[in-house]
């Protein structure tokens, strides 16, 4: 079955980039991994990044990362679109964000190590303009939210303000 944006729904057969440890990899070699894996029967990447993607408002959010801007990931999603294979965002919402902590800005919304404060009208501002970014660059309906690490979230500096 496809839907209106001409991508499988209801099967997907695909691989994973980890583009947040140690290097980000480039939208040439992303494209030409599709080309490999497409015949393959590979119809699905999903493009894991924490804080690797550039957000318009937050020019600290992914700094000195070797973020994507908004531009590579509407061409890869473009590219991948040329293809009938669908690019998946693969994004973190409340854990795995320690990198995004080294900038005084976000140390507002630090709970602990890795973690945003939850109960903080700064941290849901920061998640809706995480979803705004990949709803903007990506035509697929299916966005991947880890929480694979977020066992710890309430732990830190919240359970100390409110017990």
């Amino acid at each position: 079955m496809r839907t209106s944006t001409g991508f499988e729904q209801d099967i997907s057969f695909g691989v994973m980039i980890d583009s947040s440890r140690n290097a980000v990899m480039r939208v040439n070699e992303i494209k030409r991994l599709i080309d490999t894996i497409i015949p393959m029967g590979y119809n699905a990447l999903y493009l894991y990044t924490e804080d690797t993607y550039e957000i318009e408002s937050e020019p600290y959010f992914g700094r000195n990362r070797g973020r994507y801007t908004k531009a590579e990931l509407k061409e890869l999603n473009d590219y991948g679109k040329e293809r009938s294979f669908e690019i998946i965002p693969c994004i973190q919402t409340l854990a795995h964000l320690n990198a995004i902590f080294r900038w005084p800005k976000y140390q507002k919304i630090r709970d602990n190590a890795n973690i945003v404060m939850v109960d903080d009208e700064r941290t849901y501002d920061l998640i809706d303009k995480m979803f705004a970014t990949m709803r903007e660059c990506f035509d697929t309906e299916n966005i991947n939210i880890g929480m694979d690490e977020a066992h710890t979230v309430g732990l830190g500096k919240y359970l100390d303000r409110g017990g």
